[in-house]
């Protein structure tokens, strides 16, 4: 179930059996649950039949009072709903305790004062919402309190929150977005868990092995981690696991059995903490090697920027014909006014203009079939988009230069194209060489399995953002090899991509194998 606090209840019987066994739970633990919902991790608890107080937290007041009702009638359970956490009770009691508090726990003040005493809490174990929305104010509030997270996205921060108030030598489980092993604006989470927890296990799975949640952006992943000291941290060994065809193996990795499918890395998080940016790489350890200590990166040989946004494109971008993918409701463009044009400052002396844009991905290699996208390009237009808050006039430098386009969102195998005058959309990563020299070469890597394979080590999720592409090794090949692709290259954009499809496929196949054996 998804509310308006982007909670994603968790009825699996596969996870929440996994994830509560990964705790270890002990009579008397002290348990909080900060993200508390329906209750499905504490019904997991109480079925172990182990004397414990939980705390079970939520935002959603009416989240807490469905908790109240579903508890108060159950034997062997003292149910309380409460504005504090501070009374103390015996150590040992008769029954479970169930304190119930209707709280945003990113902003409790008694979890500030448990966080200044060195923690609080034996366990903490959740399912935290990720990609909930803050307000400008809440998020300020956030940027002071969180200082250098990033504080847009809901998950790092409650992940941040349930650690600080966790004893040392205390066991957290939380499910979330695999993101944070990543991406670039969670280095600072990556370097506090590597540094103040050993991560014992992470799995990581697809989100329809969750009920009702379903993204493309990127997989789901369970991670439990034991709270200690720096250098008993950076002595540990993570053991990640992904590959899984269900959630009904998660009970098979809990005897240590896995399936043919089941992929296992085992990295020291010294390693992990010392590598660039402290990112997960999960590959064999040449590729790991490779995107660590290569000497040059594509980010070094070339300018790797994103490009122009109109403000609203359906105004302003028109399509070739209503035969071009995911042209609804864009006008069909007047071919007499499309001009030949590379100025920053548009065409004069006319009262509409257009010249071609390259948006969205390509259906071809090398080259495009033909321009399919025009943008709005006269003087009185352009100098809208200049001063009009929506749009973005980015990179504007790189606008008309000649420079290689791929697709800002993944697929299958990424087709980057040459591009020459032409201006290009936010959706599209642009690559500018330093050195022209380096222009078919770099257009060939860019086509090649083994940049597709590196980017989707790097980032696994659906982007290719500029900031990760720049981070993509660069090796040069022998002299020889790198004269037959740029040949290869010269000859696939001298051909009809149409009708010439299997030439180029058998260069393109020739400029792959080359490329494999400069990676090797």
């Amino acid at each position: 179930m998804k509310d308006v606090y982007c909670s994603y209840y968790t009825e699996s019987e596969d996870i929440t059996s996994y994830m509560v066994s990964k705790m270890g739970i002990l009579e008397n633990d002290f348990i909080l649950e900060p993200s508390a919902g329906e209750g499905m991790f504490i019904d997991e608890i109480l079925k172990r039949k182990i004397k414990v107080r939980i705390d079970a937290l939520d935002i959603n007041e009416a989240a807490i009072l469905t908790m109240k009702k579903k508890y108060s009638d159950m034997s062997g359970v003292n149910v309380r709903l409460t504005d504090t956490l501070f009374d103390q009770i015996l150590d040992n009691y008769a029954n479970n305790e169930i304190w119930l508090k209707n709280t945003d726990i990113l902003l409790d003040k008694q979890l500030d004062l448990f966080s200044s005493q060195d923690g609080h809490y034996d366990k903490v174990i959740g399912n935290p919402p990720y990609g909930a929305w803050q307000d400008i104010e809440k998020r300020e509030l956030l940027k002071k309190k969180y200082v250098g997270q990033y504080v847009k996205e809901t998950y790092t921060l409650f992940l941040l929150r349930s650690l600080s108030v966790l004893k040392n030598g205390g066991r957290l489980s939380f499910i979330v977005p695999d993101t944070f092993l990543f991406l670039n604006m969670h280095e600072k989470l990556r370097k506090i868990l590597l540094t103040n927890t050993k991560i014992e296990e992470v799995l990581i799975f697809p989100s329809k092995f969750f009920p009702g949640v379903s993204f493309g952006y990127s997989n789901l992943s369970i991670i439990t981690l034991e709270k200690c000291d720096r250098d008993e941290a950076l002595e540990n060994t993570v053991r990640i696991i992904k590959g899984f065809s269900s959630s009904a193996e998660f009970k098979d990795v809990l005897r240590d059995k896995f399936q043919k499918n089941n992929k296992i890395y085992k990295l020291k998080q010294l390693d992990i903490f010392t590598t660039e940016k402290s990112r997960f790489i999960l590959a064999d350890d040449k590729a790991a090697t490779m995107i660590d200590a290569s000497d040059k990166k594509l980010g070094d040989m070339a300018s790797i920027v994103t490009g122009f946004y109109s403000g609203n494109n359906k105004k302003f971008i028109c399509s070739k014909n209503e035969g071009v993918k995911n042209s609804k409701g864009y006008t069909v463009v007047d071919e007499s006014k499309i001009v030949n044009t590379t100025s920053l400052i548009g065409v004069d002396g006319v009262d509409e203009a257009y010249v071609p844009y390259i948006k969205s991905s390509s259906a071809t290699r090398y080259k495009r079939t033909e321009d399919q996208w025009f943008v709005r390009w006269d003087s009185k237009t352009v100098s809208f988009y200049n001063v009009n808050r929506k749009a973005r006039f980015q990179n504007s430098q790189f606008y008309f230069k000649n420079g290689i386009a791929i697709p800002m969102v993944k697929s299958k195998e990424i087709r980057a194209t040459l591009m020459r005058n032409r201006i290009f959309d936010q959706s599209i990563v642009g690559i500018f060489p330093n050195d022209e020299k380096d222009m078919y070469y770099i257009l060939a890597l860019m086509n090649s399995d083994v940049i597709n394979r590196l980017i989707h080590i790097i980032n696994p999720t659906a982007n290719n953002s500029s900031n990760y592409v720049k981070q993509l090794p660069y090796k040069v090949p022998t002299s020889k090899d790198r004269k037959k692709i740029e040949k290869n290259v010269a000859e696939i954009l001298s051909l009809d991509v149409i009708e010439d499809k299997d030439r180029i496929d058998e260069l393109h196949k020739q400029n792959n194998e080359l490329i494999e054996n400069t990676y090797n």
